[in-house]
């Protein structure tokens, strides 16, 4: 699936798994501008919530590691319930969305804010994404129940941030946990 935005310049990825994310959340929710999300998500990402070299070689791993991460600062009433929403999640359907990445997520009673972890890893872990390729960057989201609407707002953010490729080399090569927060609140163009 191949568009062309503004000024006939093609958008899309080898499968459209991230426009199709993009357009289904910006249709449904027209009210809720990305740069709004973007701006909340420069503000939930925390250093403390980045994984710079995943130990985990499986999804379930990747995402059982990075909630304990994300997790460690906050109260939460129940995380091993929370955990296990993240895995049913996956297991319903892959949360590998194509180039390289997924995003996991979650809304659970008991969040009291929207809580944003990052991981990267340099060997690949198959998330079944649709395009067949291994993840090497894995954004974890677990927002509160009663915010549905920020919830699809921010990981329309999320994709849509992670869709460029300079981005995701720019993460990939990234040095330490505070040049990945600056790479998702880098305003600039990628280039």
């Amino acid at each position: 699936m191949t568009r062309r935005g503004a000024g006939g310049k093609k958008q899309g990825s080898c499968c459209g798994c991230l426009d199709r994310v993009l357009n289904k959340v910006t249709v449904a929710f027209p009210f809720t501008p990305l740069r709004v999300a973007m701006e909340k998500l420069k503000r939930i990402l925390d250093p403390n919530k980045v994984v710079l070299n995943l130990a985990a070689q499986r999804n379930f791993d990747a995402i059982r590691e990075l909630a304990t991460v994300l997790l460690q600062d906050e109260v939460v009433p129940d995380q091993k319930r929370l955990i296990a929403a993240l895995i049913r999640r996956e297991q319903q359907a892959s949360t590998g969305i194509g180039k390289g990445v997924a995003v996991p997520h979650a809304h659970e009673d008991g969040i009291q804010r929207q809580l944003l972890a990052i991981g990267i890893s340099q060997a690949g872990i198959d998330f079944s994404a649709p395009d067949g390729q291994l993840v090497h960057i894995i954004a974890l989201l677990v927002t509160p129940l009663k915010h549905q609407k920020q919830h699809m707002a921010l990981l329309a953010a999320l994709s849509q941030r992670l869709q460029q490729e300079k981005v995701r080399q720019r993460l990939q090569q990234a040095a330490d946990a505070a040049e990945i927060v600056d790479i998702f609140t880098d305003d600039s163009p990628p280039g």
